[in-house]
């Protein structure tokens, strides 16, 4: 007997009791979920993405938020150097010096004691 006539003896002797063919095959493997556990899958990988998109956003934020920092860090350096500077020019002006020379400059003579009004 060859290889097909016992397996087909093999089959009919199976099937004639119950009348249910008999199936030999693996079954397949994969994944089996209900609608409902679909559903709270699916939620999960929602939240899960909705997390990660806050991480990041708030991680950005975080980084630009440093930047903006620095930048006015770096102004207000500039602005102290810059008011320095004219605290140092202003004194300058308002020195004896500065103003004799300024007054050369300008051609001006010493007030006579007439022209001096006091005002109180």
């Amino acid at each position: 007997m060859t290889r097909p006539e016992k397996i087909s003896k093999m089959k009919v002797s199976r099937n004639t009791g119950s009348g249910v063919r008999v199936k030999n095959a693996r079954a397949k493997k994969g994944l089996r979920m209900t609608g409902k556990q679909f559903f709270l899958v699916a939620i999960m990988l929602f939240i899960l993405m909705g997390s990660c998109i806050g991480h990041v956003w708030s991680n950005f934020e975080m980084t630009q938020k440093g930047y903006t920092i620095s930048q006015l860090k770096n102004e207000e350096k500039r602005l102290i150097d810059l008011n320095q500077k004219l605290k140092i020019e202003m004194a300058t002006l308002k020195s004896p010096k500065s103003l004799e020379d300024c007054v050369k400059k300008l051609g001006l003579n010493q007030p006579s004691p007439g022209q001096i009004v006091v005002i109180r």
